[in-house]
C-alpha cells in the first residue's frame, strides 16, 4: 500500500484536489475530519483541550467554542502549541487505525490529508508528499471571495502559515492549482496513474514505514 501525503496552503484548493482524487477510486483519510472527530465531548482529544484551556471555551452544550478557541491561538503561537500538543497524538493515532484498515482491506493507494504535513516535518513518512499550490495573489482572492473577508484580515490569516515557498523545498510533487478545477484535475490523473504502479510490492513494505513513522510522532507528542 502506498501511503500519499496530501497538503496545501490555506484557500490553495486542496480539499478539491482530495474531492479529485477519491473520484479515482482512491481512499483518503481526511485529518481534518478527524480533527474534528476526536474533540466531540467526553472524548480524550477534548478532555485534553479543556485540561489545557479550561471550561470557559466550552459551549453550554459541552462542545468546543470553535471561534473563541481560533482567536486565543491564532495570534499566541504559545497557545497554539499547547492546543496541537493536546489533539495532534489523538490525531495521529486515528489515522493509524485507519490507515491499517485500508491495508489489511488490500488498498493499493492511500492518501492522508493533512493539513500540516509540512509544518509537523512529517513529509518524510509519505512517499510522495504532494503539495496543492497556487500563486500568491489567486490565493488571497480565493481566501477573500470564500470568507468574506477584507484583505487585510486575509493577508494575515495566510501569513500565519507555513509559507507555501517553504513547502515545496519540501514537497515531492506541486499540483498547480492557480488556474481551472479542469487543469487541476488534469494533474491529478496523471500523478493517481503513476502511484498506482507497483502496487502488490508497496503494499507489502508500507506497514513497516508506517509502525516506524508512528512511534516517531507518538513518542514525539507524548
Amino acid at each position: 500500500m502506498k501511503i500519499v501525503g496530501l497538503s496545501g496552503g490555506i484557500a490553495t484548493g486542496k480539499s478539491t484536489a482530495s474531492e479529485l482524487i477519491a473520484g479515482h477510486g482512491i481512499a483518503v483519510v481526511d485529518c481534518d475530519v478527524i480533527a474534528h472527530e476526536v474533540v466531540k465531548p467526553g472524548r480524550w482529544a477534548w478532555r485534553r483541550v479543556v485540561a489545557a484551556f479550561g471550561n470557559d471555551i466550552l459551549l453550554d452544550n459541552g462542545e468546543l467554542n470553535r471561534d473563541l478557541l481560533g482567536r486565543i491561538v491564532f495570534n499566541d503561537p504559545a497557545a497554539r502549541k499547547k492546543l496541537n500538543r493536546a489533539t495532534h497524538l489523538p490525531v495521529l493515532l486515528e489515522m493509524a487505525r485507519q490507515l491499517l484498515t485500508h491495508w489489511m482491506l488490500c488498498a493499493h493507494v492511500v492518501v492522508v490529508d493533512m493539513p500540516l504535513l509540512f509544518d509537523i516535518k512529517a513529509q518524510g513518512f509519505f512517499k510522495p508528499a504532494v503539495l496543492v499550490d497556487c500563486d500568491e495573489h489567486t490565493q488571497l482572492s480565493r481566501l477573500m471571495a470564500r470568507d468574506g473577508s477584507s484583505q487585510q484580515d486575509a493577508s494575515a490569516r495566510i501569513n500565519s502559515q507555513m509559507p507555501l515557498a517553504q513547502k515545496r523545498e519540501l514537497a515531492d510533487v506541486c499540483l498547480d492549482n492557480s488556474g481551472s478545477r479542469e487543469e487541476l484535475a488534469r494533474q491529478v490523473a496523471e500523478v493517481v496513474a503513476e502511484w498506482q504502479k507497483g502496487r502488490w510490492r508497496s503494499w507489502l513494505t508500507s506497514p513497516v514505514t508506517l509502525v516506524g513513522g508512528l512511534a516517531v510522532a507518538v513518542s514525539y507528542f507524548l
